[in-house]
């Protein structure tokens, strides 16, 4: 019985979507979860760690991941618009 509640309860989870407010401030929080992206991978692909070196690679990184989100924006934004 027990499960039962645990399984209905997940399933409502997916049945009724949170809402998520669509404001350029909510959209920033992108960026802390990027730094942490980047940190980690190069805190384990990084062989030799010298702190210069991992700082550079880490901002190399984050402007990439970041670069490549805002490009894949705007070629959203733009297929949308030829849609419409």
């Amino acid at each position: 019985m027990h499960d039962l509640i645990i399984t209905t309860g997940l399933a409502q989870l997916f049945a009724q979507p949170t809402y998520l407010p669509t404001h350029i401030i909510t959209q920033l929080w992108i960026l802390p979860i990027c730094l942490s992206i980047a940190l980690v991978y190069k805190a384990i692909k990084l062989e030799d760690f010298q702190p210069a070196l991992f700082v550079r690679e880490v901002i190399l990184l984050f402007a990439t991941i970041v670069g490549f989100l805002i490009l894949v924006a705007i070629v959203l934004y733009l297929i949308s618009r030829l849609v419409w």
